[in-house]
């Protein structure tokens, strides 16, 4: 597999947390990356990374994925700026009580007259070996994930340096986390809560007229072209503030993002 050094150029801009980012400076997704900052790598990209006879993508995937996604209203930066034409009903009627947001605007603050924080309303599950989401369904958690997440653990160990010993996560492989986003596009944002900084982002339709998801290192003005259901990015998620280009509503609306990271 051949691989082009991409070294990352800051690009000083005026784009605050949870605030949306569009690049056109977008990479050749014919191409594989590993990227650098000060010619230290920070993270790869493998264009066609998914094609594998082990890895079926068929209409009972889509279905499964679908099923497994519920609404969270705690997700922060990634979720955007608080709109309260975004939020459902139960929440709407506490926006009244909110005096007070974070840094970015994306999430409220507890006060004397609610004791609860929220967010916009996304569509996302968080997937650990002890969720009663994965418990529930882990025939078909392996059934469907199973080879990906081993093929994805497998470019990680090769691809950056991982601790000898850990405690072994989602199928012995060291993430031992993940997310399932669908219908989501990501605002600018940090994965600070991470304790390791690279995690591991696939994108997936059954849509055949949505051919790329673009995910943009916002302060770097660069756009990685994610093949739909088969590239791979790695990457710093942590230092790396990262968002989605404006897509089609109809094409985002069919559109998955599986995370894998470490906490």
């Amino acid at each position: 597999m051949l691989f082009k050094f991409y070294e990352l150029e800051y690009k000083e801009n005026n784009i605050k947390n949870a605030e949306y980012y569009n690049t056109n400076n977008i990479l050749d997704s014919s191409k594989n990356y590993i990227f650098e900052i000060d010619s230290i790598p920070i993270g790869i990209y493998i264009s066609d990374f998914l094609t594998d006879n082990k890895i079926i993508l068929d209409d009972n995937f889509f279905k499964f994925l679908k099923k497994q996604i519920t609404i969270s209203q705690n997700r922060g930066d990634i979720s955007g700026k608080i709109d309260i034409d975004k939020l459902q009903p139960c929440y709407k009627k506490y926006m009244e009580n909110v005096n007070e947001f974070n840094d970015s605007g994306s999430r409220t603050l507890k006060n004397k007259n609610i004791n609860y924080e929220f967010c916009n309303p996304i569509r996302s599950s968080i997937i650990t070996k002890d969720k009663p989401l994965y418990v529930k369904n882990e025939k078909l958690y392996e059934k469907h994930l199973k080879n990906i997440i081993k093929k994805i653990h497998k470019q990680l160990k090769s691809s950056f340096q991982i601790p000898n010993e850990y405690d072994e996560g989602l199928y012995n492989g060291y993430y031992n986390q993940m997310i399932i986003n669908h219908r989501l596009r990501s605002a600018a944002h940090f994965d600070k809560k991470n304790k390791f900084p690279y995690s591991s982002l696939i994108c997936l339709s059954k849509n055949k007229d949505l051919k790329e998801h673009i995910i943009s290192f916002v302060d770097y003005d660069v756009g990685i072209p994610m093949i739909n259901n088969k590239s791979l990015l790695i990457f710093d998620s942590v230092n790396i503030r990262h968002s989605n280009n404006e897509m089609d509503e109809e094409l985002l609306n069919d559109r998955f993002s599986i995370v894998l990271y470490c906490k």
